[in-house]
């Protein structure tokens, strides 16, 4: 697998510079970015207003901004675990060559 650097996009590995962002610390070609389907902001807005009502009826519930902060810890943990699990295997293909 080829390694990817900060001159190439993460996902495809385009080195077009003028085709290039990074975006939340990754770089990213502008064909991949159009693909990652990312919300605007009216989108965005509805689903605040859509949590805003429904921890009014109860308010036990976790407001929009909380709920993106529980997924991208829990995909932190997920992506930890599987990448323990995959360094493991590598470890036992390693030592068992």
């Amino acid at each position: 697998m080829m390694k990817k650097t900060q001159e190439q996009c993460y996902k495809c590995g385009d080195t077009s510079k003028n085709q290039l962002e990074e975006l939340y610390g990754y770089t990213i070609c502008n064909s991949c970015k159009s693909r990652l389907g990312l919300f605007l902001d009216p989108t965005i807005e509805k689903h605040v207003l859509s949590f805003r009502e429904t921890k009014r009826e109860d308010p036990t519930k976790p407001t929009y901004k909380e709920e993106v902060a529980f997924r991208l810890d829990c995909l932190d943990k997920d992506y930890i675990s599987k990448k323990i699990k995959l360094l493991h295997i590598q470890d036992r293909i390693n030592n068992l060559s």
